[in-house]
C-alpha cells in the first residue's frame, strides 16, 4: 500500500501477532490507506496495470501531434489515470467506473485534447464529461497512447490490451510462421480491410476473432487519444472509421459507447476477476497459480467498491499465506 517499510505501529501489531486476526489486519490496512503515503498504490499499481511505462517509448511525430509536446500531454495523461484511480479508491467507487464514468480529471492541455471547454492552466480538476465517448479507462489518453505506436493505431495491439487488462483473457502468441501486418495507407485501404484479409488465413482466424473487435471499438481515437471520424490521409479526406464489431461471445456494437455498454452488461464479472488478479499479483509480488483461482473468484463475486476490493485482497488467504 505504501511501497515502503512498515511504520512502527504496523511493526508493533505484527510483533504482537495481531495481523493473524483478519479484522485487525483489515483495520491496519484501512489506516495505511488513509495515510498520504498510500499515494504509492495509485502511482505504481496503475503504471503496471495500464502499462503507463510504455508512454514515451515511441513518441508521436511532432509535426502530426504538436499538442503532445506543446501541452505536455505525456505527463498529463499519466496524471489523469492516477488521479482517477486514487479518487475511486478514496471514495470506494464501484469498479464499474473503470469501464464507464461520467467524469475524469484534466488540466488545460488534456481538456483541449478532449474538447472539454473552460479548463485552463496546469492544475488538474475533476470535470463532468460532455458525452459518453470518454468515460472510463478506454477513453483515457494514457491507455490509448500506451496501446499505440506513436505513428498510427493498431486494432490488434489495442485489442490485445483490452483482452489482457480489462477482460483478463490474453490471447495465445501468434504462430511463428505468421508475419506481423502493418496498416496499408496506400489508396483507400484501411486497417480493417487488411485484418479481414489476415483473418482469411486459417492459422490467424481463431485469435483475431477475439483480438480485433475490441481494437475496432477504439479506432476513433488517434495515437495520442484525440477523437477522429476519418483516417488521416495526405492532402485529402481519408476513409471514414468503422468502429463496429462483434465479440467472440456474440455481442455486437456500433461504437465505443456501445462497446462499453456491452462490457458493463455482459462482461462485468470478467473485469472484476481481471482487476482482482492484477491487484493480488501486485500485492503478493508473485505469479499467480491455479490454487489462487478459487479465491480470486470468491473475492470478485462480491459487488464491491475499489477500497473494498483492496481490503478483501489484503485479508484473503491467498495474500496472508503467500
Amino acid at each position: 500500500l505504501w511501497s515502503s517499510m512498515p511504520d512502527e505501529q504496523l511493526l508493533a501489531a505484527a510483533r504482537q501477532g495481531e495481523l493473524r486476526n483478519r479484522q485487525k489486519l483489515r483495520a491496519q490496512a484501512l489506516r495505511l490507506l488513509g495515510d498520504p503515503r498510500a499515494e504509492a498504490l495509485s502511482e505504481q499499481f496503475v503504471s503496471r496495470w495500464l502499462e503507463l511505462y510504455k508512454i514515451g517509448s515511441m513518441p508521436p511525430s511532432a509535426k502530426d501531434f504538436e499538442a503532445y509536446y506543446v501541452d505536455g500531454l505525456e505527463s498529463a495523461m499519466k496524471t489523469e489515470a492516477r488521479l482517477f484511480f486514487r479518487h475511486a479508491l478514496e471514495n470506494n467507487l464501484p469498479i464499474e467506473q473503470f469501464l464507464d464514468s461520467d467524469f475524469t480529471f484534466v488540466n488545460g492541455g488534456l481538456a483541449r485534447l478532449y474538447g472539454i471547454p473552460d479548463v485552463r492552466g496546469s492544475k488538474f480538476r475533476k470535470v463532468a464529461l460532455p458525452d459518453k465517448r470518454r468515460g472510463g479507462l478506454l477513453g483515457m489518453a494514457a491507455v490509448l497512447t500506451a496501446s499505440a505506436n506513436g505513428i498510427d493505431t493498431s486494432p490488434v495491439v489495442r485489442g490485445v490490451w483490452v483482452l489482457e487488462n480489462i477482460l483478463g483473457t490474453p490471447p495465445h502468441p501468434p504462430p511463428p510462421d505468421v508475419e506481423p501486418i502493418e496498416p496499408d495507407i496506400r489508396g483507400a485501404a484501411t486497417i480493417r480491410d487488411q485484418l479481414v484479409k489476415h483473418r482469411a488465413i486459417p492459422t490467424c482466424n481463431a485469435c483475431h476473432q477475439s483480438i480485433d473487435p475490441p481494437g475496432f471499438a477504439l479506432e476513433n481515437f488517434d495515437p495520442i487519444g484525440g477523437w477522429r471520424d476519418r483516417y488521416p490521409r495526405p492532402n485529402r479526406p481519408g476513409p471514414p472509421i468503422d468502429s463496429s464489431g462483434q465479440l467472440l461471445s456474440g455481442e455486437t456494437f456500433q461504437s465505443i459507447t456501445d462497446f462499453k455498454q456491452v462490457l458493463l452488461e455482459s462482461h462485468r464479472d470478467e473485469f472484476g476477476r481481471c482487476l482482482t488478479s492484477k491487484l493480488l499479483r501486485y500485492a503478493s509480488g508473485r505469479t499467480l497459480a491455479p490454487r489462487d483461482e478459487a479465491e480470486i473468484a470468491r473475492i470478485a463475486e462480491e459487488p464491491v467498491g475499489l477500497r473494498d476490493l483492496v481490503l478483501a485482497i489484503v485479508t484473503s488467504k491467498a495474500f496472508r499465506t503467500n
